[in-house]
């Protein structure tokens, strides 16, 4: 049996968990934004997909560097965090919006999955190639929280 890379466990535990990436970026003033999004890890890189008209398509357009975090709200503290470049991919935005459609609200038909791909022809996809991946975990110092 052929045991997982590191990598390969994050992105599993990244495409098994159901909470949004908190991406960081600056806007076109110079300021930083933080924005969630629905996301999908695949071969190492993270992918979300938005509206093509969206400010944080302008902003990444006008500055790649990204940062981001994947972590539950409630303690113990855990989750990946790291930063990287983004880019935006306007032939996959619909693909990756039914691929995260499918994760976040599975196949049942709903008003937010209708919505979502009543509009999945102006989806872009954006790709963000990690350069630093980081996993942290406080359970063993938050034990008794």
């Amino acid at each position: 049996m052929m045991q997982k890379t590191d990598s390969q466990k994050i992105e599993t535990i990244l495409n098994d968990t159901k909470i949004p990436i908190r991406l960081a970026c600056i806007t076109s003033a110079g300021y930083p934004v933080v924005i969630s999004l629905w996301y999908i890890m695949e071969n190492g890189k993270i992918y979300c997909a938005t509206q093509k008209k969206a400010k944080i398509v302008s902003y990444l357009k006008n500055n790649p560097t990204v940062g981001f975090e994947i972590a539950a709200d409630n303690p113990p503290y855990k989750g990946i965090r790291g930063y990287g470049q983004a880019k935006i991919v306007e032939s996959i935005g619909e693909n990756i919006l039914n691929i995260l459609i499918d994760k976040y609200l599975g196949k049942k038909i709903s008003t937010l999955s209708e919505f979502l791909k009543r509009n999945s022809d102006t989806e872009v996809a954006i790709e963000i190639t990690p350069k630093k991946l980081n996993t942290y975990d406080y359970s063993k110092r938050m034990k008794d929280v």
